[in-house]
């Protein structure tokens, strides 16, 4: 590209006669019947519409601003420091990185352009815009260069070049997507030549070099003279046929769409089948909880109605003992205040009556109340509590071998169900009252 000094500033342009007069731009275009002139907004509104439409260009990973953005072989792009802490694979979807690959990642020039035209748009809009090379206040801008220029600047650039340029002012009314449509159609290649001494503009493709050429390379490369072709044309068939793969990905994509929609259902039927076992464990849990709970309540009730009915029995048992050691010690006591302070005649008149009170007192027998002092009546209340115990611990055991049997195979039976003991059978030695109340 050639580049043309930047002219001395001074209070006023002098025009020298002998010169032709520099291409002065002419006045942007008025709209048209067929085309509306875009809508005016607030530098900051069209600005933020931009950061919302563009927010693809950040880091996938980190989303900042990608810096030096890299295109992954699975079509994700990281910033380089992302890129650096990946490893082997790619952050975002842990695809590898395909075998034998030198580079794992391609420099997303698509966005770093994107980014840099992107930079420009915002300057003009926020009018912060500087001249690329005077660094004053920018008015113009070159598609072909992709520089900023004042007017002073501008003059001895289209003196020199004869650019398409238009004034900021006229670039500040158009969207976005305007003039970035616009420096796409004007981007230039160049002859891929390093010995060159300034870049050569080309309109040649060489398909055996991969690479585009100017007339002069492509006249001395007379190795692939037939492989040459107009480079709009290779651009086209390349778009073509990059159109025609998305095209291809389309069907692809219905295809993965039905499986993942049914993934998804899949997923669905998963977690609605959990919920229902978990439903279902907390039911029959709350029935064996229950159970256990009745269990405990009719064990409490049998243990409190057996420790009545002995306490009573040995209450009352106890009351004999305390009245028969009551009635010891008082005659005892009565004994011995007679033989302290009773007189002959009194001893001769009490003697009978004592003497056969004493003798029934010997009768008295306290080895026949030993029978009552038992309490080991409670052991099998202890055994029916193991039973049930042994019955849930031991339940699915129990249902597995249950099943393997010929005669209940036929029976279908929830391995959830818990088999419950029977009681105890009642023991002969009580009565009928009392097998009532310890049964459960």
């Amino acid at each position: 590209m050639q580049q043309e000094p930047a002219p001395a500033r001074s209070p006023g342009p002098q025009q020298d006669p002998a010169r032709p007069h520099a291409p002065t731009m002419p006045p942007p275009d008025t709209p048209s019947e067929g085309r509306q002139p875009s809508p005016s907004h607030s530098p900051a509104e069209v600005l933020l519409a931009t950061e919302e439409e563009f927010q693809f260009l950040r880091c996938q990973k980190c989303q900042a601003e990608a810096k030096c953005p890299k295109l992954l072989p699975c079509l994700h792009t990281l910033c380089s420091g992302c890129l650096e802490a990946s490893g082997m694979q790619c952050p975002i979807c842990r695809a590898p990185w395909p075998p034998g690959a030198d580079t794992p990642a391609l420099d997303n020039v698509f966005f770093e352009s994107l980014q840099r035209r992107l930079l420009v748009y915002r300057q003009i809009v926020d009018a912060q815009a500087v001249c690329t090379r005077c660094k004053e206040s920018a008015d113009f801008w070159c598609f072909e260069c992709e520089q900023l220029l004042c007017a002073m600047c501008f003059e001895a650039h289209q003196w020199f070049l004869k650019h398409e340029a238009r004034p900021l002012a006229e670039l500040r009314n158009q969207s976005v997507r305007e003039f970035l449509d616009g420096t796409r159609k004007t981007n230039n290649i160049f002859c891929s030549n390093p010995n060159h001494r300034t870049p050569m503009l080309t309109s040649i493709y060489c398909r055996g070099c991969s690479k585009p050429l100017c007339c002069s390379c492509a006249l001395l490369d007379s190795g692939h003279s037939e492989l040459k072709c107009d480079i709009s044309a290779e651009i086209q068939q390349r778009q073509e046929e990059l159109d025609a793969m998305t095209q291809a990905l389309q069907e692809q994509n219905g295809a993965f769409g039905a499986v993942h929609a049914q993934m998804h259902a899949a997923v669905g039927q998963l977690g609605r089948a959990r919920a229902d076992t978990e439903e279902l464990i907390r039911a029959r849990v709350r029935q064996v909880v229950a159970h256990v709970q009745a269990q405990e309540s009719e064990l409490l009730q049998a243990v409190e109605a057996r420790y009545q009915r002995d306490y009573e029995e040995m209450a009352s048992r106890l009351g004999r003992l305390d009245a028969v050691l009551q009635r010891i010690r008082t005659g005892s006591a009565l004994v011995q205040r007679m033989k302290c302070y009773a007189s002959d005649q009194e001893v001769l008149d009490m003697h009978g009556f004592l003497r056969q009170a004493l003798c029934r007192l010997r009768q008295e027998e306290p080895q026949s109340l030993q029978a009552a002092v038992r309490t080991d009546g409670f052991d099998e209340f202890k055994v029916r509590l193991q039973d049930l115990i042994s019955c849930i611990t031991q339940g699915t055991d129990a249902a597995v071998s249950k099943k393997a049997r010929p005669e209940t195979a036929s029976t279908p039976r929830d391995p959830i169900d818990v088999d419950l003991p029977s009681p105890p059978p009642v023991p002969e030695r009580f009565s009928s009252s009392q097998a009532e109340t310890l049964s459960p």
